[in-house]
């Protein structure tokens, strides 16, 4: 399992949802956000590799529904449950630290006027 793959199970863990994978249709992704459902969160990566040490990695949290009230309560949800995180995520079983760097920023409707708004981290893996 990847950094994304985890964050997105260890979201499924915290109840915000049901993982999407080849033989089941949920509305936690990583690394794309589907056209359905309406009411979905997807996990992406934004590093870019400048402005961390190398063992943070920076990831954005998008949360999109058709109600803007639905959309930003979970992102401001997930950034809650998030911030200061100190303890392990399902998958290789190593400990990393969570840091929210903004929470529930809009960015408005997307082409099929579902709200968009997007919460991002830095997680650092604990040696």
């Amino acid at each position: 399992m990847n950094l994304l793959e985890e964050l997105a199970a260890h979201l499924e863990w915290c109840g915000f949802g049901t993982l999407a994978d080849e033989e089941t249709d949920g509305d936690i992704q990583w690394a794309r956000m589907p056209d359905s459902p309406d009411d979905c969160t997807c996990v992406y990566s934004t590093d870019s590799g400048v402005g961390g040490p190398d063992s943070t990695a920076r990831i954005q949290i998008m949360t999109r529904a058709k109600s803007p009230r639905k959309a930003y309560e979970l992102s401001c949800a997930i950034a809650e449950e998030l911030d200061g995180f100190n303890g392990f995520l399902h998958g290789d079983g190593r400990g990393v630290i969570i840091e929210v760097i903004n929470a529930a920023t809009g960015l408005g409707p997307d082409t099929k006027k579902r709200e968009i708004y997007v919460t991002n981290v830095a997680v650092r893996y604990c040696n």
